[in-house]
C-alpha cells in the first residue's frame, strides 16, 4: 500500500469514478498518483506544466484544485473550497491498467468505452498534406515551376477531390494536415487520447501500406499509398482527361 503523500502536493485533479476512461489523456505520466473515494478519482503529483497541459485541459467533468495554506482552493479561486483530503495513493499504471480489447471503428480501450477524438492542440507540427479539389490545383498547375512540383505526389478521391502529399504545401485553399506516422491529422489537432494513439494506429494499419486521413468530425478514411503519383502538368492532364 503506498504512503500518504499529501503534504508533499501542489495540484488535485478530481473526478467521478465512473469516468476513468477519460484519463488516458495522462495515463502515461508515471509522476502521478491516483486514490479513490467515495466514487471519486483523486490524481496528484502534477507539476505547474502538467496541471496547464492541453492534456489535462482536454479532460471532461473533472475538477482542479491548488494547495494553498494548507486547504485546496479550485484552481482559479482567490477562496478556500475544502480540506486537503487524507487518503492513500498509488501509482498511476497501479491503479489504470489499460486493456486494449478488439477495436470497433474508433472506439477501444477499457470494456470498449474510449472513444478516440480529435481535439485542438497546441503543439505546432509541419503540414505535409492537403485536401484540395481539382479546380483549385488546375488554375496553379498551369504556371507552377517543376521544380515546386517535384516533392509531391497526388491521388483523386472522388472524382473532384484530390489529396496531396509532399512539402512545401502548394498556394491554394484546402484543408492541410500534419503527420504522425502514417495518420494525417488536420494541422492544429491532435487526438484527446494522445498516449494511445500508437495503439490505434496498429490496429487501424498494422501494415503502414495507407495513409489514415482524419476529418475534425471524428471520422477517417484511408488511400493506399502506392495510389499517390507524382504531381506534373502531364499526370495531372492525363488523370483530368479521363475522369472527364
Amino acid at each position: 500500500m503506498a504512503e500518504d503523500i499529501t503534504n508533499d502536493l501542489n495540484y488535485y485533479l478530481e473526478i467521478e469514478e465512473s469516468r476513468r476512461v477519460d484519463l488516458g489523456t495522462i495515463r502515461a505520466w508515471q509522476n502521478l498518483k491516483v486514490a479513490t473515494a467515495k466514487g471519486k478519482l483523486w490524481l496528484t503529483g502534477f507539476d505547474r506544466e502538467q496541471i496547464n497541459a492541453v492534456e489535462v485541459k482536454s479532460i471532461p467533468y473533472k475538477t482542479l484544485y491548488k494547495v494553498q495554506k494548507g486547504k485546496l482552493y479550485l484552481l482559479d479561486s482567490l477562496l478556500p473550497d475544502r480540506n486537503i483530503p487524507n487518503l492513500l495513493w498509488t501509482p498511476i499504471e497501479r491503479a489504470l491498467p489499460v486493456e486494449l480489447p478488439s477495436l470497433n471503428h474508433n472506439y477501444f480501450g477499457v470494456e470498449e468505452q474510449m472513444k478516440m477524438d480529435i481535439v485542438p492542440s497546441e503543439n505546432e507540427s509541419e503540414a505535409i498534406a492537403m485536401l484540395t479539389n481539382i479546380q483549385s490545383l488546375k488554375q496553379y498547375i498551369k504556371t507552377a515551376p517543376k521544380v515546386r512540383l517535384n516533392p509531391l505526389k497526388w491521388v483523386v478521391l472522388n472524382g473532384e477531390d484530390i489529396l496531396i502529399v509532399g512539402k512545401p504545401i502548394l498556394p491554394i485553399q484546402g484543408i492541410t494536415y500534419w503527420r504522425y506516422n502514417n495518420f494525417l491529422l488536420p494541422t492544429g489537432f491532435d487526438f484527446d487520447l494522445y498516449s494511445l494513439k500508437q495503439n490505434l494506429e496498429k490496429r487501424l494499419n498494422p501494415n503502414p501500406t495507407h495513409w489514415i486521413i482524419w476529418n475534425e468530425d471524428n471520422n477517417y478514411f484511408d488511400i493506399e499509398k502506392n495510389k499517390l503519383k507524382p504531381l506534373s502538368l502531364s499526370s495531372f492532364r492525363q488523370t483530368t482527361e479521363k475522369i472527364q
